[in-house]
Parts: structure tokens; C-alpha cells; sequence
């Protein structure tokens, strides 16, 4: 199995990066700074320079399975909201059908579950999230959403809690468990369905087996 990870020297990207090299899963990080290309070569990867508002598609050539957990960030503004949030996203499943990918798996928000609800200043993020889910969902490949809970970079407990909407879910999730819920429904080929998730006691390998 090849593996692409767009989005890896971002702050959840980097975690994904890290685990899939601990479990020996050969990687491709698709990268836009140049500066990184030696971390990643370290990680045992092999690299791709890419600018995520161009064509990137040959990049993913050969690959079959994408994991895409690049975001913009929380001051970039609606307009890179729209370019990385939903544009590229739908890029990256327009060339995954292209070059002959099955899986995709994205990192995306609960608060994608209900746009209209969310907080004034995260609405237009959530909106642009659940546009590029839905395609994704309608694309015919097989795929997998996340939607974790508010983001910290605390240290990763190995345990959530799986919602449904975002209302249900108080707690915040660590980075680094968004890693691990990857990894692991990597490992047991989860594939097709919603994951909302939050920060809780179920460890991960338990929760996604109930979903499986």
C-alpha cells in the first residue's frame, strides 16, 4: 500500500507523519517548504514540493492511499479558507479518481456537521469543511471523514469519545489523537464513514472497532 500525506509539516500533519513512520508505513509528504525536505527524508519518506493552489496532481501518482490533513490556519482568512479548507481538497479528489487512488482520508471539523450553527467567526471555515466533505462523500472513492472537536497540541491520551454533532461534544481532542485515530483506521481499513470525535475515555482501537 502507498501512502500520501498532504499537509505534513502542518501541526496535526506532522503527528500523522511521525506515527505513520513509528508503524513503518512508507509515505509520501507533500511539502511546500523546501527547508523541511531533510525532517521528512529523515522520517523515511519520500517528498514532493507542491503548491496546494496549483496543479499537484503528479505528485500523487502511484499512490493509493491520501491522507489530507493540511488546514489553513486560524488568521489566514476566508480566502485561504476557500483555497485549502475546499478547493484543494476537491483538487486532491479530482486527481486521486485521476491517478488511480481508492482511499482518501481527510482531517475535517465537528463543526462540519452543522455549519449554520457554528460560531460567527468558524462559520465560513465549517461551510467551506462541509463542501468539500460532501464532495468527497459523492466521489465515488472510498473514503473517510474526520471531524474531531476543538484542537489542542496537549499531549495525545489514546482515548476519545465518538459524537455524532457538534452540540454533543464539550471536550477538546489533542492533536496528536487525531494522529492516532488515522493510524489506526488505517490499520483496521475503516473506510466509508463519518467519525466525529471528541476528547473522552474510549481508547481508539475500541471506538473504531465498534464502527467497523
Amino acid at each position: 500500500m502507498s501512502t500520501a500525506l498532504i499537509g505534513a509539516t502542518g501541526r496535526t500533519g506532522r503527528l500523522v507523519a511521525e506515527k505513520l513512520h513509528r508503524a513503518g508505513i512508507p509515505f509520501r509528504a507533500l511539502l511546500r517548504d523546501e527547508t523541511r525536505l531533510a525532517h521528512f527524508e529523515g522520517l523515511g519518506a519520500s517528498t514532493a514540493i507542491v503548491d496546494l493552489a496549483q496543479d499537484f496532481g503528479a505528485a500523487l501518482a502511484g499512490i493509493h492511499t491520501i491522507i489530507f490533513a493540511a488546514g489553513s490556519a486560524e488568521t489566514e482568512g476566508a480566502g485561504q479558507e476557500r483555497q485549502i479548507d475546499r478547493d484543494a481538497i476537491i483538487k486532491a479528489v479530482d486527481y486521486a479518481k485521476q491517478y488511480g487512488a481508492d482511499r482518501f482520508i481527510v482531517v475535517s471539523t465537528l463543526l462540519a456537521y452543522a455549519p449554520e450553527r457554528a460560531p460567527d467567526e468558524l462559520r465560513h471555515y465549517a461551510q467551506m469543511k462541509r463542501a468539500s466533505d460532501d464532495y468527497l462523500i459523492g466521489s465515488g472513492l472510498d473514503y473517510l471523514v474526520l471531524r474531531p472537536a476543538t484542537l489542542t497540541m496537549e499531549p495525545g491520551t489514546g482515548t476519545i469519545e465518538v459524537v455524532t454533532d457538534a452540540q454533543s461534544a464539550e471536550a477538546p481532542v489533542a492533536r496528536e489523537d487525531v494522529a492516532n485515530v488515522v493510524l489506526e483506521a488505517l490499520r483496521v481499513g475503516l473506510v466509508n464513514r463519518i467519525v466525529g470525535f471528541a476528547g473522552g475515555s474510549e481508547p481508539i482501537d475500541d471506538a473504531l472497532a465498534a464502527l467497523h
